[in-house]
C-alpha cells in the first residue's frame, strides 16, 4: 500500500460508540406521545441545546446524563416477533467510543422520561456494550457502528481525501463500508458506488 494511503488510514477518526439494550416489554412502550405508538423507530432527546450538549460530552469522552437514544419497535410491522403480549423492543444510546461502563440504567431512564411506567413493563433484557459490539463486528471498533466520525471531511471523502473514495490505492482492492460516501443510513449505496468504480477500472 502506498505510504500516503496507509498514513491516511492510520489517521482515520472513529465516531461515538453505541451501547445496545434489547428489551422484552409487556404491553409495549407506554409512550405519552400517541404517534410514537405507531412508529417503527423512535428517536429520544430533548431540545436541540440538550442534543448538542450530549454530543459534546461524548466527543470529549464523557458519558452524558441524558444520552441520545434510538428505540426500535419492529414488532408493529411484524407481530410474529412478539410472544402474546410481550414485545421485543431494541434500543441503543450514543456513548463515548470504547466506553467501558454500563449505560443500561441511563437508557431506561431516558425511555421512562418519554414513557412513564416503561420500567415496570420490562420482563427481561440483554446488553451489547461497545466491547461486545466490536467483538460482534470488527468494523465497529470501540462500538462505532457508524464506521467513523462523520465530520465534513470524512463524510465527503471517506477515510482519505481522494476523488476515488472507493479505491484503496492498491490495484484490485476496494472499500465499500459505511466509512465511504454517502455513509451509513444510505443502505447499499457505498457498495453500489464501489462496484461501479471496480467495473470502470476493469473496462479501462
Amino acid at each position: 500500500m502506498p505510504r500516503r494511503v496507509s498514513r491516511a488510514y492510520r489517521r482515520f477518526r472513529r465516531g461515538p460508540g453505541a451501547f445496545k439494550v434489547d428489551f422484552a416489554v409487556e404491553g409495549g412502550v407506554p409512550w405519552t406521545n400517541r404517534d410514537a405508538h405507531k412508529a417503527g423507530t423512535v428517536h429520544l432527546a430533548g431540545p436541540f441545546s440538550e442534543i448538542a450538549a450530549t454530543e459534546r460530552d461524548i466527543a470529549a469522552g464523557r458519558m452524558p446524563e441524558r444520552p441520545f437514544v434510538l428505540v426500535g419497535q419492529q414488532y408493529l410491522a411484524d407481530p410474529q416477533r412478539s410472544v402474546g403480549n410481550v414485545h421485543p423492543v431494541w434500543s441503543y444510546a450514543h456513548v463515548p467510543n470504547g466506553y467501558t461502563g454500563d449505560a443500561t440504567e441511563a437508557i431506561i431512564t431516558q425511555i421512562e422520561r418519554f414513557a412513564p411506567g416503561f420500567r415496570d413493563r420490562i420482563v427481561g433484557h440483554t446488553v451489547r456494550s461497545t466491547t461486545t459490539m466490536a467483538a460482534y463486528n470488527a468494523n465497529y471498533a470501540g462500538g462505532d457502528i457508524m464506521t467513523g466520525a462523520k465530520d465534513i471531511r470524512q463524510l465527503t471523502f471517506g477515510p482519505r481525501v481522494t476523488l476515488s473514495p472507493y479505491s484503496t490505492g492498491v490495484a484490485g482492492f476496494y472499500i465499500c463500508s459505511a466509512a465511504t460516501p454517502p455513509g451509513p443510513g444510505a443502505h447499499g449505496m457505498c457498495g453500489y458506488y464501489a462496484a461501479r468504480t471496480a467495473l470502470d477500472d476493469l473496462n479501462h
